[in-house]
C-alpha cells in the first residue's frame, strides 16, 4: 500500500460470506433434472469462465432490470459444458431454485477465513465497514452470523439508493468512518465492480480472487483473507 491505511472496507458475497449450497452446486442438480449428466467441477468451471466473461457487464446490473444479464450468463455456462436441453426451461428452473435457496438465513455461511481476520483487524484498531450491492438481507445475515459487531457501518446499495461502481457509495462509506478515501483499503471479488471501483473512488484496492477467476488480473490479488494482512 503506498499511504497508511486507517480502514479496512469489505465486500460481502463473496468476499465474508458464501451461499451454501453453491451456486455451482445449483447449476448442476438442475443440469442433473434436466437429464444432463456432467461432473460438478465441470461446471463450476464453466461458472468461473463466466464469471470473468460478465465482469465488466456485472458493473453496469441496477438491481431489478437484470434478467437479460442471467439469461446470457446462464446460456454461456450451458454452452461451455455442451448442455443439450432446453435452455429457457433450464434458466426457468435454475432461477426458481435460487429463490428459494437465497431468501433462507441458513443458505450464508460465513468463509472460514474471515472471523479471524476480523477480529484480528479489531484489535489492531482498524475501523471496518461493508459495502454490499444488496438488499437488507446481508444485513440480516450478518446479524444471524453474528458478524455485525466488527463493523463500524453496513452500507447496502438497496437502503442508500447507489450501486457499486459508483464512488458515490464508496465515498459514503469512508465519510461515515470519517477517513480520507486514500487511507481506505476496500477489499472485494469483483473486478469490474470492487477493484476497479474503489480506485476510481481513491481507494487502495485488492481482489480477493478464491476461485482463480482473475489470474493475470493487474491488481494486488490474494486468494485467502489470511493473505491480506501482509499489506497492512
Amino acid at each position: 500500500m503506498t499511504e497508511e491505511i486507517d480502514a479496512v472496507m469489505f465486500d460481502a458475497g463473496g468476499t465474508l460470506i458464501d451461499l451454501q449450497p453453491s451456486k455451482d452446486f445449483v447449476f448442476h442438480k438442475v443440469m442433473s433434472e434436466h437429464g444432463f449428466w456432467i461432473s460438478q467441477k465441470k461446471v463450476a468451471e464453466a461458472m468461473a469462465h463466466a464469471e470473468r466473461e460478465f465482469d465488466e457487464e456485472s458493473a453496469n446490473l441496477d438491481g431489478e432490470h437484470e434478467d437479460l444479464f442471467w439469461d446470457n450468463f446462464d446460456r454461456y455456462v450451458l454452452d461451455r459444458v455442451g448442455f443439450t436441453g432446453d435452455g429457457k426451461k433450464f434458466a426457468k428452473d435454475v432461477s426458481c431454485e435460487f429463490e428459494k435457496i437465497v431468501p433462507r438465513l441458513d443458505s450464508w455461511i460465513e468463509f472460514p477465513d474471515a472471523r479471524p481476520l476480523l477480529e484480528d483487524l479489531r484489535e489492531h484498531d482498524f475501523k471496518l465497514s461493508v459495502i454490499s450491492n444488496a438488499t437488507d438481507l446481508v444485513r440480516r445475515v450478518f446479524d444471524h452470523l453474528d458478524l455485525t459487531r466488527y463493523f463500524d457501518s453496513i452500507i447496502i446499495s438497496a437502503e442508500v439508493g447507489v450501486r457499486k461502481p459508483d464512488a458515490r457509495i464508496f465515498h459514503l462509506s469512508a465519510k461515515r468512518a470519517n477517513t480520507p478515501p486514500n487511507r481506505v483499503l476496500y477489499v472485494g471479488d469483483k473486478l469490474a465492480v470492487d477493484v476497479v471501483g474503489a480506485k476510481r473512488a481513491g481507494m487502495n484496492s485488492i481482489l480477493i480472487d478464491r476461485a482463480n477467476i482473475y489470474p493475470d488480473a493487474r491488481c494486488i490479488r490474494i486468494r485467502t483473507l489470511r493473505d491480506l494482512r501482509r499489506y497492512l
